[in-house]
């Protein structure tokens, strides 16, 4: 049986600069040499749609902006069933966009479909209508992979 897949996503939207942060890095990883069994997926702002390409998967990293009472640029690494679990509560910040990937986690995990899943958040600094990055996200770029990294090959 071949090894399942680590997927990972990049989610956001590219015409709010910093909102788009998640497709940024998927292009910057392109870049890099993966894993074979490392698949990179545009997410852009879709939803349900993703779940037929991720209830199958071994792995999830999800990159994301986030709102979060941080200084921009600050990067954050959760755990998906533990944002899940304390989204309930609202005790951590949550991504700067809809909430529909956060429902399709909620729904694989309904199916019993949920791999291990790690979500990495960027507070962005801007947030205006524009599709290139930050100065401050794009100097933070080396230190998200790097962070992906980490995850991509245990």
């Amino acid at each position: 049986m071949p090894e399942r897949k680590t997927i990972i996503l990049g989610i956001g939207n590219l015409l709010f600069s910093d909102e788009g942060i998640g497709i940024h890095v998927i292009e910057a990883l392109k870049k890099h040499s993966l894993p074979e069994n490392v698949e990179l997926v545009d997410g852009s702002v879709l939803g349900f749609d993703l779940l037929p390409l991720l209830e199958d998967c071994g792995r999830l990293i999800v990159i994301d902006a986030i709102a979060a009472d941080a200084p921009p640029g600050t990067v954050y690494s959760f755990d998906a069933a533990e944002v899940m679990e304390r989204m309930k509560t609202k005790t951590i910040p949550v991504s700067a966009h809809d909430f529909d990937f956060f429902q399709v986690l909620a729904l694989m995990r309904q199916l019993k479909k949920m791999p291990p899943a790690r979500i990495i958040a960027v507070v962005p600094q801007a947030m205006s209508p524009g599709t290139e990055l930050s100065p401050l996200l794009k100097k933070k770029m080396p230190q998200i992979i790097q962070t992906i990294s980490t995850y991509a090959v245990e």
